[in-house]
């Protein structure tokens, strides 16, 4: 079984690497050092804009209870919004499973005087130990304050945990 690994990962890192290019984000490689590394194996392109469908749910005072959607991709939804650009303005980032529409973060949205929001971390995910560019880093601002929410690696060397 080691063999096989030990084959397919430089295989992996053989292979030539590829690029995608998505109009207002710019270029992405699957080389050094985002993958094809013994940290990041794997070689994979992000997925296009379309395909992940971002969207960003936005609560005012003047819709408390019932989110506005705004599309990156249609300037017109966020002139149509109650957006304005005069007032503090938060953005909640939920975990990779959730959708942004659950309770918890209607919840936090009401939440009056909220005076500190702390990151989680990736669960390791082959961050660990990898270029600034690639993972969350201390120079990222004044003040990072990070919350690890795994253990040991469920799949050794290849993350989804923290040692």
């Amino acid at each position: 079984m080691l063999i096989f690994w030990t084959i397919t990962l430089f295989l992996l890192g053989a292979a030539k690497g590829k690029e995608v290019c998505y109009e207002d984000l710019g270029c992405f490689s699957d080389t050094e050092p985002w993958g094809g590394t013994a940290i990041r194996p794997l070689k994979i392109l992000p997925w296009s804009p379309e395909k992940i469908g971002t969207r960003f749910l936005l609560y005012t005072n003047e819709n408390p209870n019932n989110f506005q959607i705004l599309l990156l991709s249609d300037p017109s939804t966020i002139e149509a919004s109650n957006f304005q650009m005069d007032r503090k303005t938060r953005f909640i980032i939920h975990g990779f499973i959730d959708k942004g529409d659950e309770s918890w973060v209607t919840d936090m949205c009401k939440t009056p005087g909220l005076s500190r929001i702390t990151v989680l971390d990736p669960v390791e995910a082959s961050f660990e130990s990898t270029p600034e560019e690639v993972r969350l880093d201390p120079s990222d601002a004044d003040f990072v304050d990070v919350i690890h929410t795994d253990a040991a690696p469920l799949i050794p060397f290849l993350g989804f945990g923290t040692n």
